[in-house]
């Protein structure tokens, strides 16, 4: 009976902790925050070797963010990183792979010193990215599986004049 009991916590556990395919094509996300090893921390000139878009403090690859949204409205898999930094220079990552239908989302503050209970890594899986405010336009993860209030799923915010490609 014991180990009957720890094969059900371990499964359970294994359940909660990544994704979870139900073997009929649905998919859970994990519950927030998961133990899963944190991408390696890198400063800003790091960032803009590996092509990272880059908000925030210094606003860097803009035009990468543009074009990811335009192969995500055309069903075309794609994937991002959206680094940002904090004051004390301590990087935030937020990745999106979008395989032609859903956005896959992780939101990693392990790095951050100032995180308080809520550091971790965050996965969820989204149906759409959204534009709030077009005057300010800010671009938001929508239609979320697991959303929570601790996990940030606004992705960043542009100039009007950020938006429209430049040729």
């Amino acid at each position: 009976m014991k180990i009957l009991s720890l094969v059900a916590m371990i499964t359970a556990g294994i359940w909660l902790n990544g994704l979870y395919e139900h073997g009929d094509g649905r998919e859970t996300a994990a519950l927030l925050p998961i133990n899963e090893p944190s991408s390696e921390a890198y400063n800003l000139n790091e960032a803009k070797k590996r092509g990272d878009v880059i908000w925030g403090y210094e606003d860097y690859n803009i035009e990468r963010f543009r074009d990811f949204l335009a192969n995500t409205n055309a069903k075309k898999k794609d994937e991002i990183r959206i680094t940002s930094y904090t004051m004390e220079g301590d990087p935030i990552f937020k990745d999106l792979v979008f395989d032609g239908e859903k956005f896959y989302y992780t939101y990693d503050n392990s790095h951050d010193g100032y995180a308080g209970q809520d550091k971790g890594i965050y996965k969820d899986i989204c149906s759409e990215i959204l534009m709030e405010e077009p005057a300010e336009p800010a671009f938001i993860l929508n239609g979320c599986s697991k959303q929570i209030d601790a996990v940030e799923y606004y992705l960043m915010q542009l100039e009007p004049e950020e938006i429209i490609k430049k040729d």
